[in-house]
């Protein structure tokens, strides 16, 4: 009989699959921290919405204190998550410097700027309040939470009946 030479052939198979396991683990790893990446936007993106919803309904609160005028109303300034937070909720456009908010988060639009005027009234968007005759205002508020990132929410409300 003559002497085969397989020597070694399964060292090499056993090389070949530990890399081939190796690849799969790397992948089924990179995966995950997409995943885990992607999930923590989407977290942070919803925390965000909250954010600028709870800075629309704040401002939008300061329109029912008796006798007061929507315009008027002081700049929306205010910490969301206590004393010394970093999430803050605050009128006006997005990149407007947190020091500078001014009363021009809330200004009167035109009379028709929710369609045209009539006699038919629609009060499902109307801040029912009396002596403003039912202006449409249109509202700027944004919200910054701790890392610097903006969401601006700008809304028409019918402001009076």
């Amino acid at each position: 009989m003559s002497p085969t030479h397989d020597r070694g052939s399964a060292l090499l198979t056993a090389v070949i699959v530990v890399l081939a396991v190796t690849i799969i683990g790397v992948g089924i790893i990179s995966f995950a921290s997409r995943e885990i990446a992607g999930a923590t936007a989407g977290a942070q993106r919803q925390g965000l919405v909250a954010c600028a919803e709870s800075a629309r309904q704040l401002l939008l609160s300061r329109f029912h204190a008796v006798g007061v005028v929507p315009t008027a109303v002081d700049p929306l300034n205010v910490t969301l998550d206590g004393a010394g937070g970093r999430v803050a909720a605050v009128g006006g456009h997005v990149d407007q410097a947190v020091d500078t908010v001014q009363v021009s988060q809330v200004r009167f639009l035109p009379d028709n700027a929710f369609g045209p005027t009539s006699r038919v009234r629609d009060i499902t968007n109307t801040v029912s309040l009396i002596g403003q005759g039912g202006k449409p205002l249109r509202v700027v508020v944004h919200c910054v939470d701790g890392g610097g990132r903006q969401l601006e929410v700008e809304f028409g409300v019918r402001f009076g009946l």
